[in-house]
C-alpha cells in the first residue's frame, strides 16, 4: 500500500473512535433522589441533591424591657381589682409583643419579672387570663411550660442598671 492512502485511513479511524466514546453528558445516571450526606464521597452512579439551605432562625430580641413596655396599658388591670377588664390598648399591646418576633418576652411576663414595671404586685390569675379575654393567637399557659427563668433575654438591656420600682 502506498504511505498517501494509509495517512486519509488512519484519521478515518481515530475520527471514529473518537465519536464512539460517550461524552460525559451522554453517561447514564439516575435522577438525584437522596439528600447528599456532608463527610460521605458522591457515587457518580447514584447523584444526590444538596437540600435547599435552612431559613435563618428569627433574630431574638437582646433585652425584652422595650418590648414588655407594650404591656404598660395592661398595669391597671393586673394590678388593681377595680378594674374589671383589659383596655383595648392592653389587648393590642400584649399581643404586639408576639408580631414584633419577642414572644420569647412572655417568659418574662410568666416568670413575674414584668412586676419590675408596675406599680403594684401583679394578679397572676388575670395575668394568665390575658390571652383569653384579649382574643390572643396563644396560649400563655402552654407557653409558661416552656418558659425557665434563666431562658429569656433580661429585662434590660446589658450593661443599664434595672430601674427601681415604687414601694
Amino acid at each position: 500500500m502506498a504511505p498517501s492512502i494509509n495517512i486519509p485511513i488512519a484519521l478515518l479511524i481515530a475520527f471514529t473512535a473518537m465519536s464512539l466514546q460517550p461524552s460525559p453528558s451522554a453517561a447514564f445516571s439516575f435522577p438525584p433522589i437522596v439528600p447528599c450526606i456532608p463527610g460521605l464521597p458522591r457515587i457518580p452512579l447514584f447523584p444526590c441533591y444538596e437540600p435547599p439551605p435552612q431559613p435563618a432562625p428569627p433574630k431574638e430580641p437582646t433585652e425584652c424591657r422595650s418590648h414588655l413596655m407594650n404591656m404598660m396599658p395592661c398595669a391597671g388591670f393586673l394590678t388593681n381589682t377595680s378594674v374589671t377588664a383589659p383596655s383595648a390598648t392592653c389587648c393590642d399591646g400584649f399581643t404586639r409583643v408576639a408580631h414584633e418576633g419577642a414572644a420569647i418576652c412572655y417568659c418574662r411576663v410568666v416568670n413575674g419579672d414584668i412586676g419590675q414595671l408596675f406599680p403594684a404586685p401583679m394578679n397572676f390569675t388575670r395575668m394568665f387570663a390575658l390571652d383569653t379575654v384579649c382574643s390572643a393567637p396563644f396560649q400563655l399557659r402552654a407557653l409558661a411550660k416552656h418558659c425557665d427563668r434563666d431562658g429569656a433575654p433580661p429585662m434590660t438591656l446589658p450593661g443599664t442598671p434595672p430601674s427601681s420600682s415604687p414601694p
